[in-house]
C-alpha cells in the first residue's frame, strides 16, 4: 500500500495507454499469464489455430512489456496458484480501456471472464478448451448465472 493513500503499491502496474485505432483488420491477439505447464501446453495449440498467443508468467517484467506493447482481444489468467481477489483487480486495472476481455482461470476448472462495461467477473458456461477459444475467436460468451 501507498502509505496515506488506501492505493496498493504496484510498481509497472500503471493502467496502458490508449492505442491508436487501426483501419486495417489485424489478427485476434491472446496473452495466457501464469499458467501452468500442462494448461499452457493444452491451451497453445487450441488458441493459436484462431489467433496469435503469447504467454507471460505474473508478476513481472515480461508480463509488464507483453502489456505496453501488444494489444490484446484476451487475457488468459490462471490464479490456481496467485490470491484472485488481489490480482484480478491489479489484471483489470493494467487492461482497462483496451477492450480485451479477461478470463480468470481457477484451481476448479471454473473460469470467470471480465468484459469491458462489466462491473464484476462472470462465470463461464463453457469451460473446455474449446469454450476458451471459441471467446479467442469472438464468438459471444455464454455464462451461467451465479446462484
Amino acid at each position: 500500500m501507498v502509505a496515506g493513500s488506501g492505493e496498493p503499491d504496484t510498481p509497472g502496474m500503471q493502467s496502458r495507454r490508449p492505442r491508436r485505432q487501426r483501419s486495417s483488420p489485424r489478427p485476434r491477439r491472446v496473452l495466457l499469464v501464469g499458467l501452468p505447464p500442462l494448461r499452457l501446453d493444452a491451451l497453445r495449440p487450441a488458441l493459436s489455430a484462431v489467433a496469435q498467443v503469447h504467454s507471460v508468467p505474473f508478476p513481472g517484467d515480461q508480463f509488464d512489456r507483453a502489456v505496453a506493447e501488444v494489444d490484446y482481444d484476451l487475457v488468459v489468467v490462471d490464479v490456481t496458484y496467485l490470491h484472485a481477489s488481489r490480482v484480478r483487480p491489479l489484471i483489470t486495472q493494467r487492461f482497462e480501456g483496451s477492450g480485451a476481455a479477461l478470463a480468470y482461470v481457477a484451481a476448479d476448472g471454473q473460469i470467470r471472464v471480465h468484459e469491458e462495461g462489466s462491473s464484476e467477473p462472470e462465470l463461464l458456461e463453457d469451460t473446455s478448451v474449446e469454450g476458451l477459444v471459441a471467446i479467442a475467436s469472438g464468438s459471444r460468451l455464454t455464462v451461467v448465472q451465479d446462484r
